[in-house]
């Protein structure tokens, strides 16, 4: 990601920025629904809106942001409401050697893929076999940049990455407030195969 979009980030936490709606989104509610609480991994976390119900529903919630002042707003709003939740600044293309020692069941990521050059999206993606335990899901939300002819957006050739190492159990298409196409993706990682 460029300075210059690192910048305007930052600064858009200053007032309210537009993505940070304060509520979970309903694919998130479905999923700890769904799930018993393990270890999760909010990336690009931001105020902590998702982390914060994960860590309700009893999961162990790590949430890395690069804006500082998203993680202390997340702090505040974790301390208010009682949860414990391992908030972090970082970059979450060069996550520190700590989060890789113990793997997640989940690892969130709403929107930030979407936003990472094609270097960092390799990365990203590496990252994410270590990152998972087997049988964790990767659960995305991301635009769409063919579709939308926008960026931010991912492209058919990021999935073909993705499905190189994950399996795509889920896909749900659909649109932002603005009209912009997005999807949500639900990724696994793969059971190693016993050896006879």
């Amino acid at each position: 990601m460029s300075l210059l979009k690192r910048i305007s980030f930052a600064l858009a936490y200053f007032r309210r920025p537009p993505w940070d709606t304060g509520v979970v989104p309903p694919e998130v509610e479905a999923f700890i629904a769904e799930h018993p609480p393990g270890r999760a991994l909010d990336l690009g976390c931001g105020t902590g809106t998702s982390s914060l119900a994960l860590a309700k529903a009893g999961w162990q919630v790590t949430g890395v942001d690069f804006v500082p002042r998203a993680i202390a707003i997340a702090k505040q709003r974790a301390a208010k409401q009682n949860l414990s939740v391992n908030f972090r600044v970082g970059d979450i293309v060069h996550l520190p050697a700590a989060l890789f020692q113990s793997p997640y069941e989940l690892v969130l990521d709403i929107g930030c893929f979407h936003s990472l050059n094609p270097a960092e999206r390799l990365d990203y993606l590496h990252n994410l076999d270590r990152l998972l335990v087997p049988g964790g899901t990767w659960l995305l939300y991301a635009f769409l940049g063919e579709q939308a002819h926008t960026r931010p957006g991912i492209h058919s050739n990021d999935l073909e990455i993705a499905v190189l190492h994950l399996n795509l159990v889920h896909r749900q298409d659909g649109s932002d407030r603005k009209d912009r196409p997005s999807a949500w993706f639900w990724f696994e990682k793969p059971q190693p195969t016993e050896t006879p």
